[in-house]
């Protein structure tokens, strides 16, 4: 189950800002006690910073199974949302100063010769059409990531609480990265298609063949637009992730708020 996952965004986003260490120890160990509930364990009833004794853990124990994980599923679904739709908008990719795909290196030395030759170039109508189809493709990802979501586990969602605060980008990273740069490859090359890039590139490397004693610089063009579209996006969601973790006021559902007074 995926929304395990934000277990540690909420431990952790309050940990960041509550006013006093002694607070910060409680609320975080009232999030592990959340964790412990859902999976039937039995929480400490004298482990936390406050001194209080069980009744943190009894107002966690009044919340189901389906309430707790319905609110870590809304965390991680909200910053895959957010990220997916950052980068799918119009000049989501081309205007990031992080997330912008550039020319290959190869490709731009290939531009740099033509230019010398007084050949015309198309480096920077690729370049623009690449990020364009690295937008397009954000929906399928953003498809695949919350899939993911809804396949965590308890247990995974344990193991991220306890670990750093990209611990759940790097879940959805290892779990569902083949499969996104899998899915996003075709998707890739029709959008390169579809917007020209592809036909360019062949132009311009036809152009730049025709140069006496020039190094090959073929490259896939797809394969390198995707994993720099991957880069980017996992980039954005642990960007994300750190953002839910550390500021509560990011839990604006019912469903987050009812988990969370229990929490504290």
């Amino acid at each position: 189950m995926t929304c395990a996952a934000f277990v540690m965004v909420m431990g952790a986003g309050v940990l960041a800002i509550t006013p006093s260490a002694q607070a910060e120890n409680s609320f975080f160990n009232s999030a592990k006690k959340a964790l412990g509930t859902v999976m039937g364990g039995e929480a400490s009833s004298s482990g936390d910073a406050t001194g209080t004794t069980g009744t943190k853990n009894g107002n966690l124990s009044g919340l189901s199974q389906g309430v707790v994980d319905d609110g870590l599923r809304q965390a991680l679904d909200k910053g895959i949302g957010a990220v997916t739709a950052m980068l799918g908008k119009k000049d989501g990719f081309n205007a990031d100063p992080v997330a912008h795909i550039p020319l290959p290196a190869t490709v731009k030395r290939a531009q740099t010769l033509l230019s010398k030759a007084g050949m015309g170039s198309y480096g920077d109508e690729i370049e623009l059409r690449m990020n364009r189809a690295a937008e397009s493709a954000m929906d399928n990802a953003g498809d695949i990531l919350v899939d993911a979501v809804k396949k965590m586990t308890v247990a995974d969602a344990k193991e991220i609480l306890q670990g750093p605060d990209d611990a759940a980008t790097r879940y959805l990273q290892k779990v569902s990265g083949t499969r996104i740069a899998e899915d996003m490859r075709p998707v890739m090359n029709d959008a390169l298609s579809d917007t020209g890039a592809l036909q360019l590139y062949d132009q311009m490397l036809g152009q730049y063949d025709s140069l006496p004693m020039v190094p090959d610089v073929k490259t896939s063009l797809t394969d390198y637009a995707t994993d720099a579209a991957m880069k980017g996006l996992f980039h954005y969601l642990a960007q994300q992730e750190g953002e839910i973790r550390n500021n509560p006021g990011q839990w604006t559902t019912d469903v987050l708020k009812k988990v969370f007074s229990a929490a504290q």
